[in-house]
């Protein structure tokens, strides 16, 4: 039986308790066993006197790291992307492939899904497209977008199975409603995204098993006025960041990086709706870790800029951060309260997931996955499962 404790100045518990002073966690066997409050350290414990204690973040898509994608064949190197990112705080995540050919794409899910364990730190797999809209396609090859008929879906979630967590898809697209239902009924949480959804073509997803937008603002319409020849006028419509913005039943994602959303414009969408219905997520991309430079990534020539961004032509080509960076974005830029963006980056993706009684919180029971934070946001400390990582 393998058996640690940290004690730490603070700690953030789950609310209504919220934040707390002089914490001692115990882990056992990769699980919290307790967690006590207004405690002095002992000598058993390993001591952060200047540091809060939060739980490991949640991210619901991640590309890769390094130079690797998570479409990449050799698990040797899937391995090394996902260790980038547990080193840089993100204890727990989903493998994310975007669009390509479907033979592809079903080797690449049985592939993962090989990976993927309740314990993590791959929980289960994203598959952002290939049923996108080829307008709003972003940084993902246009020529692997097909529409979601019967037989792709069905073979995609074969491949997949239990593993797969996640899906994103342009809901307006034909035969996309029947998408939506077969893969909630696979207990999927069903993302609209890269999409021109109208707020009506959404609101009938929503009642087939829709419950979020991916990366609300990218790859999806604002709020305009679009012209209607049967009306004669150009008439408001909503679009699927308005939908987002006024449906209860939504929650959806921010890539808070700095350049995806305008941080302040962030935080706006925050206050709307709720750090409860917003996750923070870092769509990191196989640039994530690679110095600035040029470089070919699956069909795409991407440059990462030394000013921390990466951008395929004139669009930007997802991120190059961790979600730990998407976090201290929130704070220093947008404003959020470190409370709030912690909370928004672990406790709310996991429970989008379902998970939250073993990810996300600190709590006894759950996965002994732990940050330690200095005051400057800087990590003085990883835990994964119990184990120090870094």
């Amino acid at each position: 039986m393998s058996e640690r404790s940290i004690w730490a100045s603070r700690a953030l518990l789950p609310l209504p308790v919220g934040e707390r002073a002089r914490v001692r966690a115990v882990s056992r066997d990769g699980r919290i066993a307790s967690i006590e409050t207004d405690v002095d350290p002992e000598a058993a414990d390993e001591s952060y006197p200047d540091a809060l204690l939060a739980p490991g973040l949640v991210d619901l898509q991640v590309n890769g790291a390094l130079g690797v994608a998570f479409a990449a064949p050799d698990a040797a190197e899937r391995r090394r992307a996902v260790d980038w990112h547990v080193r840089a705080g993100t204890t727990s995540l989903l493998a994310t492939l975007v669009s390509a050919p479907l033979d592809s794409l079903a080797a690449a899910l049985e592939r993962l899904a090989g990976d993927s364990n309740a314990g993590g730190p791959v929980l289960g797999i994203h598959l952002e497209g290939p049923f996108l809209a080829p307008e709003k396609c972003g940084a993902h090859d246009p020529r692997s977008l097909v529409e979601p008929t019967r037989e792709a879906v069905e073979r995609l979630v074969a491949c997949a199975g239990d593993a797969l967590r996640m899906v994103t898809l342009a809901p307006e697209l034909p035969g996309a409603l029947e998408a939506v239902e077969r893969f909630a009924r696979a207990s999927v949480v069903v993302a609209a995204g890269h999409s021109c959804a109208e707020l009506t073509q959404v609101r009938a997803a929503l009642a087939r098993g829709l419950s979020f937008v991916t990366h609300v603002g990218n790859a999806s319409d604002w709020p305009t006025r679009r012209f209607d020849p049967q009306l004669g006028y150009r008439r408001s419509e909503p679009g699927l960041v308005g939908a987002f913005m006024l449906e209860p039943r939504l929650r959806g994602s921010l890539i808070l990086d700095g350049v995806h959303v305008h941080p302040e414009l962030a935080r706006a969408l925050i206050e709307l709706r709720g750090p409860e219905n917003v996750a923070l997520v870092s769509d990191a991309s196989p640039a994530a870790g690679l110095p600035p430079g040029h470089y070919r990534l699956g069909a795409l020539d991407a440059e990462i800029h030394p000013e921390g961004f990466a951008t395929a032509g004139e669009g930007l080509a997802g991120s190059v951060v961790p979600l730990m960076e998407v976090v201290r974005t929130a704070v220093r830029e947008a404003g959020v309260p470190l409370e709030r963006a912690l909370r928004m980056a672990s406790e709310m993706p996991a429970r989008t997931l379902g998970v939250e009684d073993r990810k996300g919180r600190l709590l006894a029971g759950a996965d002994a996955d732990w940050l330690l934070l200095a005051d400057d946001l800087e990590l003085s400390a990883v835990y994964r499962a119990g184990e120090l990582v870094v």
